[in-house]
């Protein structure tokens, strides 16, 4: 019968201080790569030429507008470009004069009837001529591309000359107009195109021809605002949206505060376009005055009233003061409004209307941004691209880059999680690779758990006042080294010598030096012949150092985590996957014990994990310190796990074979299995390791004598073939040293503490069903053996008090990952088996060795309520003998009997507090007045002998009054 020490088998804090900041694989930046290289503008004697980029948009007949994975590149005096940012291909491409200077970024909507198959490309322009040139027209184009079926193209320019004062800074498509107004065998796109100047006055055209259709002056926006704030109005983003988004993010679903329609807004029904307009007033005046305006475009039918204004203002609302020069980004759905000014962003959110500031997050050197989620930032500096938490100022990912140009973002597509934008002369993007366990719904990296250790420092850091008396800990003066900052340039010269070390064959130097990272103390050895290196035929016997090892392992001292990373990267090796075909393979049909050193592990469809330095002491500082878990391993082997989505599972289930293949004694992988944070795969693989070499997973049939029912019922022959493998099994506990049944103990008791559902999982990877029932099996043998299915009767040596609840808990496990197809396979095998009443009466010895057990549960929980008063005495008592051996007086008697009413008297006190304080003696009158108001009624009481001013003790009756 299986002995393993339940002892351990107790539930314990499964945790390691070693992998208390653990932090998971988030977000990843990758370097930017060129999508076009970009013609070079024409300059003009006002200033270098620009280049200018702006979304494109696609809409088919009756559907929503949307983004298109396209850019339009508008560069001064050449042409505006349109780049399919997945192909990096350019699609098409419109000229202009060389004495054209673009005011603002081209606009591009891609039409498409809904019962055609050709479509329409519009794309809008605004442009002014150069100081030099003869012209001074300042003009909106459209070109307007017919795309055929058959692949051909036909382009048509239209040309509208406007007389605004200030330059255009924006262009947009208004939505479709009333259906009521439209023809149903009308296909044209039926859409106007809105432009916005820089002063405030905003024009509307048609779509189709550019005939100016109506147009408001610059009062329209300043005319609701405060009458010294009227004055050099000037805009300075724009974003439009619909009023039902509006509603929704702005204004918290309220409705009513958009009165000025006399319909209701809806999503499905009345949702008029808004423009959102952010301005700037009094810039001559030192810090600008903000302001939000909300702007409704009127409908056609309203268009066309006389005596209405065209222009709807909704709303207007402050906006704290900022630096002139700031950039927006505003998400409309979320209510969230970003701002970037001088490095320092900042996130507002709307309440009613009314902005709130949010946080602030300063990045010295951000040239621009680009809002990725909610809690997501994608941020451009001379030296990298990095992605901010604003909410919990985290640095949740970076990639360096060295330009002397700055990074200018331009859209981003979530759907491929790429980042678009200029640079200099060309056309870049940049991949933003998703986390590997993000589900197939995209899920923001916002939580608290995905912020810590990455803060970032504030611009103002906070100093606490510390008194005088008080000194700082110096753990808490001196952070752990990040594991992230890989820059240092000290660090980086030590690994470089170590790996000198490494690679010129001088293990011995390199473990002196590994050892002075880890702070450990090193005997050296006598070296063989005056200290050189001794030589057996043509192998070199090395000397390594012996490390002093410490007696526990809280006496090891923190070290930088970089330097752990390092040594498991040196000591293991992540090997690609090995083809193994074992299709000629003889089965192994013998019964033989199967050694743990010589255990067959499949590396035919993962990479493999191996130790090129087997008897390094750098291994078994990291076993026995706590430092080889499944995280740890996974960071030093970061490049070559990357592209792997189960690289967990992966190191979890072949850890334990090569600890065991270095030590066949097996002492190594209990160290691993006692100093080091385990999840369910990396202890389900350490049991069924042990479990086989002790070959207890064989055939089910052989294995099921160890859970026969400990009753009067058994026959002395199943008697004595237990006690023989009982006797066999302590001989090879002998010889072992103990080590594989300590280790399962230790991952027994480990692995109840995991998650139900991953040991589940885990035991349904790595156990055969075969395996598993003969797991179930050794469980029901501890269960025999520990008395549990017995009566209390019997002379069993009591078991420890959770191994019970231990046991039933793996039972469980067990019997829901072999499920029922699992059961149903294994009533065939014992079917099959000689016995036909094994295979009968497998189930219903199952089922009452359980019902034994609950029936020893039912009969402890009533002992309990009888004896429930008896133990509170003892307790009592012996928590007054505890007192008596510290040499306090008590008034418990120590003999066997029981007093009467289970009853501990309580110490009266030898000396009592005066007023003000003063300690005196109590005299003996006031203890045996305390001692008498103690006492019941007819109750007896001996006054102690030296309590009385003479002769023997007194006996005193408590009668009742």
């Amino acid at each position: 019968m299986v002995s393993i020490s339940w002892n351990s088998l107790r539930p314990i804090d499964n945790r390691s201080h070693h992998d208390n900041f653990k932090m998971a694989s988030k977000l990843q930046i990758h370097s930017p790569y060129v999508l076009h290289s970009l013609p070079s503008p024409f300059n003009g004697p006002d200033g270098p030429g620009r280049y200018i980029a702006g979304e494109v948009f696609g809409q088919k007949q009756g559907l929503k507008r949307k983004k298109r994975s396209e850019l339009a590149v508008a560069i001064d005096g050449v042409a505006i470009y349109i780049y399919d940012i997945l192909t990096s291909q350019q699609v098409t491409s419109y000229d202009v004069s060389t004495q054209a200077v673009f005011t603002c970024a081209p606009y591009s909507l891609r039409w498409r009837p809904s019962s055609a198959k050709n479509a329409s490309r519009y794309t809008y322009v605004s442009t002014i001529p150069t100081k030099d040139s003869l012209s001074a027209k300042k003009e909106i184009k459209l070109f307007k591309e017919e795309l055929s079926e058959s692949g051909n193209s036909s382009l048509t320019t239209k040309v509208h000359l406007h007389d605004c004062d200030s330059p255009i800074v924006h262009l947009v498509a208004s939505s479709s107009r009333d259906a009521q107004n439209t023809l149903p065998t009308d296909e044209s796109s039926n859409h106007d195109l809105v432009a916005i100047a820089a002063d405030g006055t905003i024009l509307c055209l048609d779509g189709e021809t550019l005939e100016e259709k109506w147009k408001t002056a610059p009062t329209v926006l300043s005319q609701e605002l405060a009458s010294g704030s009227k004055t050099a109005l000037q805009v300075d983003y724009v974003q439009p949206t619909l009023a039902a988004d509006v509603v929704d993010g702005l204004f918290g679903g309220k409705n009513e505060l958009f009165g000025v329609f006399q319909e209701k807004v809806h999503r499905d029904g009345f949702n008029p376009d808004i423009l959102v307009v952010v301005t700037s007033t009094n810039l001559t005046q030192g810090a600008p005055q903000k302001h939000m305006h909300l702007l409704a475009l009127p409908s056609e039918r309203e268009a066309h009233q006389a005596n209405r204004q065209t222009l709807i203002p909704i709303f207007v609302a402050p906006l704290p003061n900022t630096a002139v020069s700031t950039k927006y980004q505003l998400d409309v759905r979320s209510g969230t409004l970003q701002s970037l000014a001088e490095g320092l962003l900042s996130t507002y959110v709307f309440n009613n209307g009314i902005a709130r500031l949010e946080n602030k997050l300063l990045v010295p050197g951000m040239s621009s941004f680009l809002r990725l989620s909610k809690t997501s930032v994608l941020a451009a500096t001379p030296e990298s691209f990095s992605v901010y938490n604003p909410i919990y100022r985290s640095l949740q990912a970076t990639t360096s880059i060295k330009s002397e140009e700055n990074y200018q973002f331009i859209t981003y597509l979530a759907t491929r999680e790429v980042a678009v934008g200029l640079h200099g002369s060309s056309l870049f993007a940049v991949q933003i690779e998703a986390p590997k366990n993000r589900n197939t719904k995209r899920r923001a990296e916002g939580l608290l758990t995905d912020a810590i250790r990455r803060g970032i420092p504030r611009d103002q850091p906070c100093v606490k006042r510390i008194r005088g008396e008080h000194t700082q800990s110096a753990i808490l003066a001196d952070p752990l080294p990040s594991a992230s900052d890989a820059s240092s340039s000290d660090w980086q010269a030590a690994v470089d010598k170590a790996d000198e070390l490494l690679a010129a064959g001088n293990l011995r130097l390199w473990e002196e030096s590994m050892a002075g990272v880890f702070k450990v103390e090193v005997k050296s050895n006598e070296a063989l012949e005056g200290g050189e290196d001794a030589t057996n035929g043509t192998v070199a016997v090395v000397q390594l150092p012996v490390w002093v090892w410490p007696s526990s392992r809280a006496e090891y001292p923190h070290v930088d985590r970089r330097w752990v990373f390092y040594a498991i990267n040196r000591i293991f090796s992540w090997n690609k996957p090995v083809e193994v075909d074992d299709s000629n393979e003889p089965a192994d049909d013998s019964n033989e014990p199967v050694d743990a050193s010589k255990e067959p592990v499949d590396y035919s469809e993962t990479p493999r994990l191996a130790c090129r330095f087997p008897e390094s002491s750098v291994l078994n500082y990291l076993v026995d310190a706590g430092h080889l878990s499944t995280s740890n391993i996974k960071s030093a082997f970061k490049d070559e796990t990357r592209e792997l989505d189960d690289v967990e599972d992966i190191i979890g289930q072949e850890l334990p074979p090569v600890l065991a293949h270095i030590d066949p004694t097996t002492e190594l992988l209990l160290s691993y299995l006692s100093g080091t944070q385990l999840g369910s795969t990396e202890l389900v693989s350490s049991i069924k390791l042990l479990l086989r070499s002790l070959d207890l997973l064989g055939d089910p049939s052989k294995t099921k004598e160890l859970a026969q029912q400990a009753t009067g019922e058994e026959t002395e022959a199943i008697a004595m073939e237990l006690d023989q493998a009982e006797e066999e099994l302590q001989i090879t506990e002998f010889h072992l040293g103990g080590h594989r049944f300590q280790g399962l103990g230790v991952a027994f008791s480990k692995l109840v503490v995991c998650p139900a559902t991953a040991t589940v999982q885990s035991l349904r990877r790595l156990f055969k069903p075969e395996e598993t029932i003969s797991l179930l099996n050794v469980l029901r043998a501890e269960l025999i053996k520990d008395g549990w299915t017995s009566d209390y009767m019997e002379e069993i040596e009591a078991p420890p008090d959770g191994s019970l609840q231990l046991i039933a808990d793996l039972m469980t496990r067990c019997i829901d990952a072999i499920g029922l197809g699992g059961w149903m396979a294994f009533d065939s095998v014992l079917s099959n088996s000689n016995s036909q009443e094994d295979a009968a009466d497998y189930f219903s010895r199952f089922n009452l060795e359980i019902s034994s057990a609950l029936q020893g549960i039912h009969e402890a929980v009533r002992l309990q309520g009888i004896l429930s008063e008896a133990t509170g005495y003892a307790k009592r008592a012996r928590k007054a003998l505890a007192d008596a051996t510290k040499g306090k007086p008590v008034s418990v008697p120590v003999t066997e009997e029981l007093p009467f009413g289970l009853k501990t008297d309580s110490k009266i006190s030898m000396d009592r507090v005066r007023s003000g304080g003063e300690i005196v003696e109590r005299s003996r009158r006031q203890i045996g007045h305390f001692a008498s108001q103690k006492r019941a009624i007819y109750s007896v009481h001996r006054i102690p002998e030296e309590a009385l001013l003479g002769g023997s003790d007194v006996t005193v009756i408590q009668e009742a009054r």
